[in-house]
């Protein structure tokens, strides 16, 4: 029996897109994703990266779609998606399930629930929150409730993690109604792209100014507080093996000049800072690095992770960062430090300095975890939970 699907989409997300071009294949889901906005499938502005960009890939193929209006004005914030038209799509469509993949955050998922209450077709929630919010003022503890009343409306729940499933289960959600839908990215790709030729490699490094025999130090990401690259540029100075290091800062944003400003005041060599880079690039930066590093203060799920991690790299995560509940673990394939943490982050990349073979070891464990979180785990999850769908109903 073939199943109605609809997905209520943020926007257009590089990570996503290749998963619903697989989900639409499936000859028992008829698909259709309700964009809020087409930002990412268009040239825009991205303030915190500090950069005007257009993703190098190929999007919006391969599966059925349309862009439902945004009637709202503001960048951030509950009120920054505002979609009317989601009522009426969802009432019109139909639907035998509804796959929310913008979490509750905006006004727009709430327009979407209601549609879904009045025409009674079943919620699926996936999100990516893995942190739970202290419950101490009335506002928060009012938040709470409010939590618990919409997962009480849930017929099921997307776990795109370990600790996403306890921060469901937290608020009342029943373990029986959890199906897996990894938080994944297209492993193949980056797997692929990031095995270069030792001639690439070389080139490549000797084209940033990076040592051929040095360990390399990757981060990816926005240069911006939350994801604190300070600490790891502190770390980095710490070092007792910093003759056998370097730091490749992949990315851009409002913390570059501070970056740089440090990298001057310090005498610190070996540390490259890319701007920004497109995505069909990234696997190359992977590819020439021996080790990645993320030391966010709160990274819910940390896409970047999956991506170092099927580019063979040993990583470095926080205690904040959604992977060390699953995908990063100690020993095998990371090292997790508490945040800030300076001598910790310190003293783990004098370890993979000093031990070359460690780092690699490190690595092909990351490849072997990485890979069997999936995009198709995350569609055997989505048939497993319509055909639970399919036998409960709307609550």
């Amino acid at each position: 029996m073939t199943q109605r699907l609809a997905i209520v989409a943020s926007h257009v997300i590089q990570y996503q897109d290749p998963f619903f071009r697989l989900l639409a294949r499936e000859p028992d889901i008829d698909l259709e994703v309700l964009y809020c906005s087409p930002a990412g499938a268009e040239t825009y502005r991205d303030e915190a990266m500090n950069a005007t960009l257009k993703w190098d890939l190929e999007l919006l193929q391969g599966y059925r779609y349309r862009f439902i209006s945004n009637w709202s004005h503001r960048a951030d914030g509950f009120m920054r998606q505002i979609n009317p038209g989601l009522f009426a799509a969802i009432g019109r469509g139909r639907y035998d399930a509804v796959l929310f993949m913008l979490g509750w955050g905006t006004l727009s998922a709430w327009i979407g629930f209601a549609a879904c209450r009045l025409f009674r077709s079943p919620i699926l929630l996936f999100g990516d929150s893995s942190f739970l919010p202290e419950e101490t003022t009335s506002r928060q503890q009012v938040r709470a409730g409010i939590m618990r009343s919409l997962f009480r409306l849930t017929t099921a729940f997307m776990i795109s993690g370990r600790w996403n499933a306890d921060y469901y289960e937290h608020y009342g959600a029943d373990p029986r109604r959890f199906f897996p839908l990894p938080w994944a990215i297209d492993n193949d790709r980056f797997d692929e792209a990031s095995r270069l030729a030792p001639d690439e490699r070389s080139e490549i490094r000797n084209r940033l100014g990076i040592r051929p025999e040095a360990m390399v130090v990757a981060y990816s990401g926005k240069l911006i507080e939350r994801k604190d690259p300070l600490t790891l540029l502190r770390a980095f100075e710490k070092m007792r093996h910093r003759d056998k290091a370097a730091l490749l800062f992949i990315g851009d944003g409002e913390l570059r000049a501070s970056v740089e400003a440090y990298v001057g005041e310090h005498r610190l060599r070996d540390v490259v800072i890319t701007g920004f880079v497109n995505q069909t690039e990234i696997p190359k930066l992977y590819g020439i690095s021996d080790a990645f590093c993320l030391p966010s203060s709160f990274d819910p799920r940390a896409t970047v992770v999956n991506e170092a991690m099927a580019s063979g790299l040993p990583v470095l995560i926080t205690d904040r960062c959604g992977p060390a509940g699953d995908i990063a673990r100690e020993g095998e394939n990371a090292f997790i430090f508490p945040f800030g943490d300076v001598s910790t982050l310190s003293s783990r990349l004098d370890l993979l300095a000093s031990d070359p073979a460690l780092a690699k070891r490190m690595g092909e464990r990351s490849r072997d975890i990485i890979a069997t979180w999936t995009y198709e785990a995350g569609i055997e999850g989505v048939k497993a939970a319509l055909r639970f769908v399919a036998l409960e109903g709307a609550p």
